[in-house]
């Protein structure tokens, strides 16, 4: 069984190439709203982007490549499946992927990237937009962030919550340096088991 971090290292990035406009577009807050920043200096972004001429990610068509060049933000997506997938369905009778890419092209400061088989969905997705506005003399506090540390996954199992009859698993990584990134991970029945 594969862990969270080696399924975080099969995500992979795509980066709005024309992103130097980006520093003017946080600054303005687009529309009134509160931004994350991007780091877009982080060594994960700039060795994806020297990668990305020779070795391109073989998920992404052209029509997905468009939608996600408009972005304002770093997309972490999977560019294979995940073992989930592998084990659910096998390696010879893997269904084919259905994918879609949500974004708002007015406002392209979030995406949702869903990857859909047969009787197995997994969704990956971020947002710059700050959610929540508190008082400046606020006290926050929050544990200092680790590089080893895993994020915590959320489980609803259809045996536990009633009317249910999957799992959704779902978990949140923290990158660029903190855009939240959420993965959920949904099972039919079928291939609960495999989850």
């Amino acid at each position: 069984m594969r862990t969270i971090s080696q399924a975080i290292g099969m995500l992979f990035l795509a980066v709005a190439l024309g992103f130097t406009g980006f520093t003017a577009f946080a600054q303005q807050g687009n529309g009134g709203q509160s931004l994350m920043k991007v780091d877009w200096s982080d060594p994960e972004i700039s060795t994806f982007i020297k990668d990305q001429a020779t070795n391109p990610p073989l998920s992404v068509g052209p029509e997905d490549e468009v939608k996600l060049s408009k972005l304002k933000l770093p997309v972490l997506a999977f560019d294979r499946p995940p073992g989930v997938v592998e084990r659910a369905f096998g390696l010879q009778a893997k269904p084919a992927l259905k994918r879609d890419i949500v974004t708002d092209p007015d406002n392209p400061v979030w995406y949702t990237v869903v990857d859909s088989y047969d009787g197995l969905t997994i969704s990956v997705e971020a947002d710059l937009r700050v959610q929540q506005h508190l008082p400046a003399d606020t006290a926050i506090y929050t544990p200092a962030p680790s590089a080893t540390q895993e994020p915590s996954i959320d489980i609803v199992d259809g045996e536990v919550e009633e009317g249910m009859e999957g799992l959704i698993a779902e978990y949140t990584i923290h990158k660029f340096p903190d855009i939240p990134y959420r993965v959920t991970i949904e099972c039919t029945r079928a291939t609960k088991k495999h989850c």
